[in-house]
């Protein structure tokens, strides 16, 4: 009973450690914001927020609690575009806000070769991940 107390003490610490860590590190580099900024969509900031909180609490719950949802094959696309769609934009307020395209290019001189640079890291982004739900998560 004690080791079973103890591992939901550290489990909690643990979640509650990643879960500061994380939403430190969206605050701190103010993805969010230029998220909202990028899109034009300033006025829902507010709901952003509320949203990655509690998608991040339900999606943690459901994970621990070992939680299985059944649904269709049409619904499991709609929700894998969605979360794709919504990680594409993170990545790429992510990649805005630490500057690190314009660093590259002016570094080893690129400027010229921008937009394949781009098309290099979408085509690759696609490949990774199909190469992952088609081959490895089967």
């Amino acid at each position: 009973m004690l080791l079973k107390f103890f591992a939901a003490f550290a489990g909690l610490a643990e979640g509650f450690s990643v879960g500061t860590a994380m939403i430190a590190f969206l605050t701190i580099l103010d993805i969010v914001p230029r998220l909202a900024q990028l899109t034009n969509t300033e006025s829902y900031i507010r709901v952003y927020e509320i949203t990655i909180v509690m998608t991040t609490t339900i999606l943690s719950l459901v994970a621990f609690l070992g939680f299985n949802i059944y649904v269709g094959k049409i619904m499991i696309i709609c929700i894998g575009f969605l979360m794709g769609t919504f990680i594409g934009l993170l990545a790429s307020a992510l990649t805005e806000v630490t500057n690190v395209i314009p660093v590259i290019v002016n570094r080893f001189q690129l400027n010229d070769y921008v937009k394949y640079i781009l098309i290099a890291i979408a085509g690759g982004k696609i490949t990774g991940s199909l190469i992952y739900w088609i081959f490895v998560n089967k």
